[in-house]
């Protein structure tokens, strides 16, 4: 007698998980289509920001706006705010900047530069915007700041620092920042990046890739992989906002996933972030980067010594690259490449402005980097190493083994240091 029940029980779980596929699918195109037409409107309301310089023609061309009007909230997309008024964009420091955003990309070698970053804060005893303990190297990611994200401070104090994961949105983290705070991120190649994620991240093995080069496999067709990672993460946990393998970095520089085929909007976007960052470093070339960071920072070659973190030994997958895997990356991740191109020329056209000893002066950083680190690894306690006076650094630098623990020291520790440090000046 029980049985048409369970029959009719089974029955009615086969409709409904066939009716949440369909809906699953079809909100896909729903929301990307939303997502156009919310851009579309966006480039055609006239309520503009008050901070917005330029607007939208008809021809689709930008150009420069004379008539300030009211602001409209509400707008969407929102990429950052222009620059406020009271804030120029950093060109030439009189005095060590001390107070700085770093946008940490995931993948990018940002670990490596986070904790150099840590680092000069504690030795200079900034104040950091800290995450709460349960994401201790997460601000809010992967979604936009939010107060509950981070510890704040008492009044009376402010903040100087922000370097842990965040969207990036820059009206969020000014009202945090002091009005002189300079903006940093760092960029790398595209697919070196893709192949660090899919190994990091084990995305094979997310993908049920198993093959001999699952990234070779997965650039063959990748919006089939795109289409089946979306279908699972939106039954089991509920929809990821980003993509590991598509414009991964421009998500975590507060480009929208939606639009990743939108490249009109990817230009006004890269323009945008070119006025808002003072400087975008490359990791292919981090040597020159980070001599032109102490430049605009007004740091010393003591600020900037480095130790490699979070570098795997080798490659879960074998993934040989070629071109073909390159190009075809560059079709599926367009926005990436946009602003790996646009970040890396701009590099190269600051360094061009550097003046002739600019090369001489990495060349001299790469020596003495090389020469601290080899000499850290012996852990004489008593020991220490002189580095003289030069050119490029007024004062002699000396290295004995506590510059060494502080240089080799990882960023949790430094996050747990400062914690105990800051509990006094937190709410």
């Amino acid at each position: 007698m029980k049985l048409p029940h369970v029959f009719l029980a089974l029955l009615c779980f086969l409709v409904a998980c066939t009716v949440v596929v369909i809906l699953t699918l079809q909100n896909r195109q729903t929301v990307e289509y939303g997502e156009r037409m919310a851009v579309k409107a966006w480039k055609s309301n006239e309520y503009t920001s008050t901070l917005e310089v330029e607007y939208w023609n008809g021809t689709g061309e930008q150009q420069l706006g004379t008539d300030e009007k009211e602001v409209d909230k509400g707008i969407w997309p929102y990429f950052g705010a222009d620059l406020p008024t009271n804030r120029s964009k950093l060109q030439i420091c009189t005095k060590s900047v001390q107070h700085f955003v770093f946008i940490n990309i995931h993948k990018t070698g940002s670990t490596t530069l986070c904790v150099m970053l840590y680092r000069f804060g504690y030795v200079h005893g900034l104040n950091f915007v800290l995450p709460q303990a349960r994401t201790p190297d997460n601000m809010g990611w992967p979604h936009y700041l939010r107060a509950q994200d981070y510890l704040p401070l008492k009044g009376g104090y402010h903040f100087d620092v922000l370097v842990d994961h965040t969207v990036y949105h820059r009206r969020i983290i000014d009202n945090l920042m002091p009005a002189d705070t300079a903006y940093i991120a760092m960029l790398r190649y595209p697919l070196h990046h893709l192949e660090s994620v899919f190994s990091s991240y084990k995305v094979p093995r997310q993908l049920k890739l198993d093959t001999k080069n699952p990234l070779e496999a997965f650039l063959r067709n990748p919006e089939t992989y795109h289409r089946k990672d979306y279908i699972r993460t939106k039954l089991s946990s509920g929809q990821k906002p980003y993509s590991l393998t598509r414009n991964f970095m421009a998500y975590d520089l507060g480009y929208p996933s939606g639009l990743a085929e939108d490249m009109e909007m990817a230009q006004a976007y890269v323009k945008r972030l070119d006025r808002e960052l003072d400087l975008v470093l490359i990791l292919e070339y981090l040597d020159e980067s980070l001599i032109l960071l102490k430049r605009t920072m007004c740091w010393s070659i003591r600020d900037i010594l480095y130790d490699t973190f979070n570098t795997a030994m080798r490659y879960r997958y074998a993934m040989d690259l070629t071109p073909e895997m390159d190009l075809n990356y560059k079709q599926w991740s367009k926005v990436d490449y946009l602003l790996y191109d646009h970040f890396n020329n701009t590099l190269w056209k600051k360094i061009s402005q550097e003046g002739d000893d600019f090369r001489q002066e990495v060349a001299n950083f790469v020596s003495v980097n090389s020469r601290v680190k080899s000499f850290c690894k012996k852990k004489n306690k008593d020991d220490h190493i002189v580095i003289p006076a030069s050119k490029w650094n007024a004062e002699e630098l000396t290295v004995n083994q506590t510059f060494c623990h502080l240089l080799k020291t990882a960023r949790m520790f430094f996050y747990k240091a400062i914690l105990e440090r800051q509990s006094s000046k937190q709410l």
